[in-house]
């Protein structure tokens, strides 16, 4: 007995019936010319609500292009509730956006065969009916093919409204087409039972027994027309196939069985998860209660902390207020002190320049004395602080007229609102003598101080200091 092969040929395509939900947002293109960065931060959050949702109704994404979205289901029930739920939960969520920047998705969901690629992406007309529903549906909308229609009819609680057969680019026959409408109050509601996979699994099953059989009967075409001496082996073949079948039957059965168990144990598990859902939401209802509560206890307590901060500021602004004064009565009775100790200095200073050149200097710009005329005339310099130091020297001008022997005149101060003079003496012997009343800088008390020099008829020359130990210096020149 000889073996014959089977023929050579490329492996056979994957296929499968499948639940297919297409998916885009109304206006995309639109949106992201308008506000790019906002259109992708908004679609980033309703892709999150989509995923999460798709998760837990067993579907998946397949396929995503920019804003299109292309998931498989198992049944059309769980793909047509889960594209109500999500369109419920993103009309909620567009609520809170403003109005340019809500995205609506349309809906399309078909029944049909698919092809099924090595990386996990569907083709064919399963799909591409899908993708061609999807058009028709209104944004915010859902619109689903007639294979699901029937399907879905008596086990969700939904209303529909039939568009009749629609002619789709590229679709050869029409397809029946529905559009899902809210319930009332404007709630899309959810329940039903789930599609059981006991019916498919029969179906496959009668798949592989006609391919057995069909195989069996090739076989023994083939061996009629080459050697009728193997037809004994191969009826044992074909009884042998008949029993692969009858196995592969049972097989499929008992699969149908455990599916159908494992659909009740995934029905009672969705029960418990909502459950467990509605336990975490009063969970977190509570917990935020709680936080509000200890938000209010630390706003108040806070608030206490403030007012005994307050008055705490307002005890030591007071005591802040009497140092103040205590110090404002010391510095008038400093100042009243260093002004008697200037006054007292500056009488000693008068006492000295009138010793040194007995007659008087006159008021005003001049002031006559015994002095030589020789010097008589006017002068004109000026006068600096701190010559010892180039960094903080400091020099005004200074202009007077010399008569008699004797000068006097003034200027403003550095001291806001105070006037500084000065008194000047000449000897026949061309010996100078300037006595000054000026201002202390620092802390605005009067100040005393004097100069020696000497006058030639070029100019007159001087340097002193003032009654603080601080060194100057002045230059005149004679103007003819």
């Amino acid at each position: 007995m000889s073996s014959h092969p089977s023929p050579a040929g490329p492996p056979a395509l994957e296929r499968r019936l499948a639940t297919i939900l297409s998916a885009d947002v109304a206006g995309y293109s639109r949106m992201m010319g308008a506000n790019e960065e906002a259109t992708v931060q908004t679609l980033r959050g309703h892709r999150a609500v989509f995923e999460a949702l798709l998760k837990q109704h067993r579907g998946r994404i397949f396929n995503t292009a920019g804003d299109a979205i292309l998931a498989e289901f198992p049944s059309a029930v769980d793909a047509v509730r889960c594209a109500t739920e999500i369109q419920t939960a993103l009309q909620t969520r567009n609520e809170h956006l403003p109005p340019d920047q809500k995205l609506q998705f349309r809906m399309g969901i078909n029944l049909g065969d698919v092809v099924v690629q090595d990386d996990g992406d569907l083709l064919g007309d399963g799909v591409n009916v899908a993708s061609r529903i999807q058009t028709v549906a209104e944004p915010g909308g859902v619109c689903i093919s007639g294979s699901v229609y029937d399907q879905i009819q008596n086990k969700l609680t939904l209303q529909f409204k039939p568009l009749g057969e629609q002619q789709f680019k590229n679709i050869g026959q029409p397809v029946r087409t529905f559009t899902i409408t809210h319930g009332e109050r404007g709630v899309l509601p959810a329940g039903g039972r789930r599609f059981s996979a006991k019916s498919a699994a029969l179906a496959a099953v009668a798949v592989v027994a006609v391919g057995a059989l069909a195989g069996g009967a090739f076989a023994l075409y083939r061996l009629a027309e080459s050697k009728r001496a193997e037809q004994d082996a191969l009826a044992a073949q074909v009884a042998s196939e008949k029993a692969a079948v009858e196995e592969a039957r049972r097989a499929a059965e008992a699969q149908a069985q455990r599916a159908q168990e494992a659909e009740s144990k995934a029905e009672r598990e969705r029960a418990a998860a909502e459950a467990a859902k509605r336990e975490i939401a009063l969970q977190a209802q509570l917990q935020s209660a709680e936080e509000a509560r200890r938000r209010a206890e630390a706003d108040r307590k806070r608030l206490d902390d403030e007012r005994q901060r307050a008055e705490a500021d307002r005890s030591r602004l007071e005591k802040e207020r009497q140092g103040i004064e205590e110090e404002k009565r010391a510095a008038d009775a400093r100042l009243a002190s260093e002004k008697r100790a200037a006054d007292a200095s500056r009488a000693e200073t008068e006492k000295k320049l009138a010793l040194a050149a007995p007659a008087p200097a006159q008021t005003a710009t001049s002031a006559g004395g015994a002095g030589s005329p020789r010097f008589d005339g006017d002068y004109a310099g000026s006068m600096c602080n701190f010559p010892e130091n180039p960094a903080r020297r400091f020099c005004w001008t200074s202009k007077f007229h010399i008569e008699g022997g004797g000068a006097a005149w003034s200027w403003m101060s550095r001291v806001t609102g105070k006037r500084a003079s000065a008194r000047l003496t000449i000897t026949p012997d061309a010996d100078v003598a300037v006595a000054m009343d000026g201002w202390n800088i620092n802390d605005g008390s009067p100040l005393a101080g004097t100069l020696r020099g000497r006058a030639s008829d070029a100019g007159i020359d001087a340097q002193g200091r003032w009654a603080n130990g601080a060194p100057m210096e002045a230059h005149w020149t004679r103007v003819h």
